[in-house]
């Protein structure tokens, strides 16, 4: 099935944009963001297993981030959908990455810094929904609403993207 929820993208790609998709399964995810009914997309979605799997075309709009404005002055954008990829795992709030999605996060973003030509250094390119949604507070993906039990914390994918 094909799905049509993504669009052309305006400018250039600045950074990356983490989610989780508030699924109850990796099947279920994956059949809901492919369904003509969702109207959210993002680039890639990771399952469990750290499987990944196209939602929209990489070089698309993914419909993933809604109002935002940036949380870094070195991100700077006016569509936070054509700035950034949008990576999701499949989880919902509750759930903690698995190590297989995180590490298959950890190398999109590899394979993402190369093709765009950005240092890994810049770490900062690395955001979540949550910190980049207008106004605060309206999104807590992909952290989650426990600070102390994060679904996925965006400073992990950083450090593993720097090492």
């Amino acid at each position: 099935m094909s799905v049509a929820n993504w669009g052309k993208r305006s400018g250039p790609r600045r950074a990356i944009m983490i989610h989780y998709d508030a699924s109850t399964s990796d099947a279920s995810g994956i059949a809901w963001l492919k369904s003509p009914e969702c109207k959210v997309s993002y680039n890639m979605a990771v399952r469990d297993n750290g499987a990944v799997v196209t939602i929209a075309p990489e070089e698309a709009r993914a419909y993933h981030a809604g109002v935002c404005r940036s949380s870094d002055p070195r991100l700077v954008y006016t569509d936070a959908n054509s700035a950034f990829y949008g990576i999701a795992i499949t989880a919902k709030a509750g759930d903690t990455v698995t190590e297989a999605q995180l590490s298959a996060v950890v190398a999109l973003c590899r394979r993402l810094y190369k093709k765009n030509g950005w240092p890994l250094t810049e770490t900062w390119r690395i955001t979540s929904h949550s910190r980049e949604a207008y106004p605060r507070g309206r999104k807590s993906d992909c952290e989650g609403q426990d600070p102390e039990r994060p679904v996925l914390d965006p400073e992990v994918v950083r450090q593993r993207l720097s090492t």
